[in-house]
């Protein structure tokens, strides 16, 4: 398919579109009060970006993980699948993997494409289950059952893994090519990467990385009746009426949601008519066919649920105007509380010149586990190639800068590291994996040395703390925030919607704080090589 007639957005102001501009302020103002980590937004509305905002140093020319919000682009792919004639939702997920013996659960044999779609398989998988170096379509055969399938909602990535790798079956392709031709290359988007298992199928419910404006071109038709702006039927209409109406019940663990339920790979929303696309730690795309606008949302918030109480406050009651009389004022206002926005950051501190000397351009050599890395175990641990175990560092200080090198299994990098409260930007690989660093070091009165790097494709900063000790020995604390540890509060207020009450959300708290996970991103120890 040729590239679409104005597939890039137009830009204009919020009244132009109906929207006041105080009302975006206002939202922004209390994220930011909350402190509720949210990295970028970008509003759509009559097809035009109307407010976008990124908070520094998170940028619209660089992608962001998705997490779950994959899921959504996978119902994508199964759809023009199914329009093409290529599968049927009532097929069966073993008659495309023949190769794969079923005698070991008997169970599989009843699972439908259907099934994958509305997280009806009933398969016992967990987030700790191994994906380094693994066959991850025998690992889902081989998984068990808790329940026969499509007795009862259970949300796990592995579904949709599965969809992808049907996809990559009846085509002959990865999935992220198959949609290159349908949606990204005639929407003029970048092909997009997303992360794979050992045989090229693309993981499908987690991995994929996209640019927010993009995210919103996506999804755009989805509130069109699959039409983008110039009327061109691009998704299957059948598909996006099915895909985003409720299918089932949103059970968890006897709790159904109020009110909203599943599509196929879609959640719906407490707003009549409207649906969403959900990833972890607060990605998310809000889609309002009614009020024919979408919001995109990039965030690094453990308990996103509460973006969400603070989205609904506002959204989509603000899309509530045809039109609206132009406010420079309003407007201006707006745009400086945006320009504003910043994540949480290091504060810059003075120099320890003595140990500098003493430290610059020695070798540390350390032990690690897997789960150390200087990556988020939330992108990690679902990887095929895996990085991890870091196993030397090293610090190299000049006038303005520190270079820290390091390695974790055969993978090194050296980035630039501020010092003077400004940030050092490099560009790491670690295995498939490639990102772009803004990294900061302070000096802390302990004679410790705080480093935190973030990589901006991702919602995570990596929180070391040095503290180098008269033998040589150096004890390091590690810390990412978000933490991995606080998803037992993401699981229990279940994909956004929140538990009821702050007594139950802090024994929650107190039973992971409790627990500990001491396996989980665990400090360490190094030592001077020389």
């Amino acid at each position: 398919m040729e590239r679409l007639k104005q597939y890039q957005l137009e830009h204009t102001t919020p009244e132009a579109v109906g929207v006041d501009s105080r009302v975006i302020s206002a939202f922004i103002n209390e994220i930011n009060e909350k402190e509720l980590g949210l990295q970028s937004f970008t509003v759509v509305r009559h097809d035009k970006v109307c407010a976008q905002g990124f908070f520094k140093p998170y940028g619209a020319d660089i992608p962001h993980v998705l997490y779950s919000m994959s899921k959504s682009v996978t119902s994508t792919a199964i759809g023009f699948a199914v329009a093409e004639g290529l599968i049927n939702l009532n097929d069966r997920v073993s008659d495309f993997f023949p190769e794969y013996p079923m005698s070991k659960r008997p169970f599989n044999r009843m699972l439908t494409v259907r099934m994958l779609l509305t997280m009806h398989s009933d398969k016992l998988i967990t987030v700790l289950d191994e994906k380094g170096n693994k066959d991850w379509i025998a690992s889902f055969m081989n998984a068990t059952f808790m329940l026969p399938p499509n007795t009862k909602f259970n949300y796990i990535s592995e579904n949709t893994f599965m969809l992808s790798a049907i996809i990559s079956k009846v085509t002959g392709m990865s999935m992220l090519d198959y949609l290159y031709p349908r949606m990204f290359e005639p929407l003029g988007i970048e092909k997009p990467f997303w992360e794979s298992d050992g045989s090229g199928n693309n993981a499908g419910g987690w991995g994929l990385y996209m640019k927010s404006e993009d995210l919103a071109k996506f999804f755009l038709p989805y509130i069109h009746g699959g039409k983008w702006i110039d009327g061109t039927q691009l998704i299957p209409e059948l598909w996006v009426k099915e895909a985003t109406r409720k299918q089932v019940d949103s059970v968890h663990d006897g709790y159904i949601d109020n009110m909203v339920g599943y599509g196929y790979q879609f959640w719906r929303n407490p707003i009549a008519n409207s649906y969403r696309a959900d990833g972890l730690f607060g990605q998310r795309c809000f889609m309002f066919p009614e009020y024919d606008a979408l919001v995109v949302l990039n965030c690094g918030e453990a308990e996103d649920y509460k973006v969400m109480k603070v989205f609904w406050k506002y959204f989509p009651e603000c899309f509530g105007y045809d039109a609206l009389p132009e406010n420079k004022q309003a407007y201006n206002e707006m745009m400086d509380v945006i320009s504003s926005c910043h994540v949480k950051d290091l504060p810059a501190a003075p120099r320890n010149i003595e140990m500098e000397q003493k430290i610059s351009g020695r070798l540390i050599k350390c032990k690690t586990s897997e789960f150390v890395s200087v990556i988020t175990i939330s992108v990690t641990q679902m990887l095929y190639n895996k990085p991890g175990e870091i196993n030397e560092m090293k610090f190299t200080f000049d006038q303005n800068k520190l270079h820290f090198y390091w390695r974790e299994k055969t993978f090194e990098n050296t980035i630039e590291v501020g010092l003077d409260g400004e940030y050092g930007v490099s560009e790491i690989t670690l295995g498939d994996l490639h990102y772009h660093t803004y990294s900061k070091a302070a000096w802390q009165e302990d004679g410790s040395l705080k480093l935190w790097i973030r990589p901006i494709e991702t919602a995570h900063v990596r929180q070391f703390t040095f503290y180098f000790r008269e033998d040589d020995t150096v004890k390091v604390i590690n810390e990412m925030t978000p933490r991995f540890q606080d998803l037992a509060i993401y699981n229990m207020t279940f994909i956004g919607m929140p538990i009821k009450g702050a007594t139950t959300e802090n024994v929650i708290k107190d039973a992971v704080e409790k627990l500990g996970l001491p396996f989980i991103e665990p400090d360490f120890k190094g030592k001077f090589a020389d």
